[in-house]
């Protein structure tokens, strides 16, 4: 899969997601934040695991992109919370640094696993 397809696939993957639990589950804060850092890692994770180039930049793009949607929500829709500058700072660069960590996780999993099928084609043979 082409890298643009697999950020907006990492993207969509991660606000779907954050929606679909934030009208379930809205009543606490500390979990939903618990859950939208793991939504944000398997964001991460899908985002790197699919590209063709296998670097843990494509996922710190979808974090990028993650972050300017959030911000919009923000400041447009959700009007509760007071948006200073600390909270934009802050969606700025949490989501690209936790999707970062995700997309590195794929980056092992995927060469541990390519390694794992060579070792099994060598004992074959």
């Amino acid at each position: 899969m082409k890298s643009r397809y697999s950020i907006l696939l990492g993207v969509g993957t991660v606000i779907g997601l954050f929606f679909v639990v934030t009208m379930v589950n809205s009543n606490n804060a500390t979990n939903l934040t618990y859950i939208f850092t793991g939504i944000l890692l398997v964001g991460g994770y899908i985002t790197t695991y699919t590209s063709n180039i296998k670097k843990s930049r494509v996922a710190l793009i979808a974090g990028i992109g993650v972050s300017m949607l959030l911000i919009i929500y923000q400041l447009i829709i959700d009007r509760l919370y007071g948006s200073g500058s600390l909270n934009l700072v802050a969606f700025l660069i949490i989501p690209g640094f936790v999707m970062l960590i995700g997309g590195f996780i794929a980056k092992i999993t995927k060469n541990e696993f390519k390694d794992i099928l060579e070792d099994l084609n060598r004992s074959k043979s």
